[in-house]
Order: structure tokens, then sequence, then C-alpha cells
């Protein structure tokens, strides 16, 4: 509980840009999602326009600092190489949905 009006303020302007961060967080969410099924599909020209809007979308999320500069530049980086992927004939392309996986580490005595 809030003890003086400041306090107060605070907790509404927190309230509502947490609301505003979400939003802005879940456009990044769609926008890959979209992009990751048109790589799935192997459509090449839906990929690429998918990758321009999903770009987009992360330099204005990173712009706004609700994501760190570095975070959506590494983001970009995995889509496009995965678009690279998806052009080039020699390879096969093995895309997996984004996971936690975490390697164990084994106690020593």
């Amino acid at each position: 509980m809030p003890n003086s009006k400041s306090a107060e303020k605070r907790v509404r302007q927190n309230k509502k840009q947490n609301a505003v961060n979400n939003h802005r967080k879940r456009l990044i969410k769609e926008g890959t999602r979209q992009f990751m099924n048109a790589v799935l599909e192997g459509d090449v020209v839906k990929a690429e326009l998918q990758l321009r809007s999903a770009t987009a979308i992360l330099d204005r999320v990173a712009g706004k600092r609700t994501i760190h500069p570095n975070t959506a530049a590494r983001r970009k980086s995995l889509l496009a190489r995965k678009l690279n992927a998806l052009r080039s004939p020699t390879a096969n392309v093995v895309v997996t949905k984004p996971g936690k996986s975490k390697a164990k580490a084994s106690k020593t005595a």
C-alpha cells in the first residue's frame, strides 16, 4: 500500500507503463511468430516481408527502450540467419521453437 500521494501516483504510472510495455512485447512476439511460420512453410517471399515487419517492430520497441537495443539487434540477427538458411539451396532448414534448455551441471563432491 502506498503511504503518500507521490507513491500513489507512482503506482498509477507504473500500471499504465506496464500495460504499454506488455503491448509492445506482445507485438514483438506476434511479429516473430509470423516470420517463423513463413519460414516453416518455406515461403521465401512471405518470410522476407515478415522479416521486414518484425525488424521494424524490434527497432521501434528498442527505440522506446522497452527492450535493450542490443537485444533487438541480436533478435534481428537471428531472424536474418533463419531467412538466409531458407534461401540457401544446399542447407537444410531446421527451425525449432525457441525454448529454455538448461544444461544441468553435475555436482562433484
